[in-house]
């Protein structure tokens, strides 16, 4: 082998292992982008799901303090048309049955993020301990999503036209100033002037109207004691495994 052979085979040797690393070099920074690209794209998800379970820790409290305000109309109501002794005024009759009114709207507890999460985008969670956490998680907020919907069709589809039928309702909306147990939340309704009234202390004494009521009483109580047993602690534990993550996964 001459000396210019040896030159040769040593110059083509060395470029193909400058190929070779140039190949290998490609791929391993297509690999890191493709990995950054995935943990950005799990940070982002991380992020609206974490926002989004704070969000519903806050509503839940929300909703706890709105059903036990109707409960405590149902219940005074309820006592009310019962003591024969009773000295509640009429005012008071006609702003309880409108905090009687209020129900919960099924789509009150929807999730876009785990609705997302759940359809697909649970690929993107790379801990499955936190897999798991959600998925319970939305077992529970489906359960709520549930006897709201129970809630709802009754207001709907019962009590709304039994009041239609006994009651004033301008005379009751007029006199609901809030939310039930949100005084800070002012009810916004049109209000009218009216020529006649109604006394509704007949009506709360008919069986037909107690009745009713143990039926919305049946309904807030499946709501404050079923629906709502195990969702404080699925939300804590996911936004705590939540947060785990989103500091694992920090880029700093």
């Amino acid at each position: 082998m001459t000396v210019l052979q040896k030159i040769q085979w040593k110059r083509l040797s060395a470029e193909a292992v400058a190929i070779v690393l140039s190949i290998l070099l490609a791929f391993s920074i297509d690999a890191w982008w493709d990995d950054r690209k995935r943990s950005g794209d799990e940070r982002i998800l991380l992020q609206s799901l974490v926002e989004d379970l704070y969000d519903k820790k806050e509503k839940l409290a929300n909703d706890r303090i709105y059903n036990e305000a109707i409960e405590r109309a149902v219940t005074g109501l309820l006592v009310a048309a019962n003591s024969p002794d009773s000295v509640i005024d009429e005012d008071a009759i006609d702003r309880m049955i409108g905090d009687t009114w209020w129900f919960n709207a099924e789509g009150d507890w929807d999730s876009a993020p785990m609705t997302s999460l759940l359809g697909g985008e649970i690929t993107r969670v790379s801990n499955p301990v936190l897999v798991q956490k959600l998925a319970e998680l939305q077992v529970q907020m489906t359960r709520i999503r549930n006897f709201y919907k129970v809630d709802q069709d009754f207001h709907h589809n019962t009590y709304t036209p039994f009041l239609v039928a006994n009651a004033y309702m301008p005379q009751i909306t007029g006199k609901t100033e809030h939310y039930p147990g949100r005084p800070e939340l002012e009810y916004v309704y049109p209000r009218f002037t009216l020529e006649t009234s109604q006394n509704h202390s007949a009506l709360i004494r008919q069986k037909e109207f107690q009745n009713m009521m143990i039926a919305k009483l049946d309904r807030i109580e499946d709501i404050l004691q079923n629906a709502y047993r195990y969702i404080d602690a699925d939300l804590d534990e996911a936004i705590a495994l939540l947060n785990q993550e989103l500091a694992r996964t920090n880029p700093q």
